[in-house]
């Protein structure tokens, strides 16, 4: 039961952490800050933190769902699927989607315009509409994770 518990409370607050920074850090940033480029720098790297957060949680949420099974609970044998879910989609935009929106942004800040004025811009407008739906889905699978998780 303890492991259970300990599994909840890192769940929660890896859920808590995955929806403040998308949708209250985030959003807060592009509001209070004038220069959009400036802003999408400081957001790129709460969601680079985050997705760092996330391969790690999600590796240690995975260790103990093995534990969990082998201890006979078995509601926490699907839910490893659940987390090869969110750590594949977390590894598609930490390391697919991110890095190829920041190098739209450094080319068209080499190119002396901010990236959405570039002819990057529709590209990169695309790639971020992309990611904000891989971070829904992510958030998504997150609350589901917690519900099951949570049963008794």
């Amino acid at each position: 039961m303890m492991v259970q518990r300990v599994f909840l409370v890192i769940a929660g607050i890896w859920l808590g952490g995955l929806c403040i920074a998308g949708y209250l850090v985030a959003p807060t940033i592009f509001s209070v800050m004038t220069d959009r480029q400036a802003a999408g720098v400081v957001a790129g790297e709460v969601f680079k933190n985050m997705t760092l957060f996330t391969l790690i949680v999600c590796t240690v949420l995975l260790i103990f769902s093995n534990v969990l099974v082998k201890r006979s609970f078995s509601q926490f044998r699907n839910l490893r699927w659940i987390l090869l879910g969110i750590l594949f989609l977390t590894l598609i935009g930490g390391f697919v989607l991110q890095p190829w929106m920041n190098g739209l942004r450094e080319a068209a800040l080499a190119g002396g315009a901010p990236v959405m004025a570039s002819p990057q811009g529709p590209l990169f407008g695309t790639l971020h509409g992309i990611s904000s739906v891989i971070y829904l889905l992510e958030t998504s699978l997150g609350l589901l994770l917690f519900w099951k998780a949570s049963k008794v």
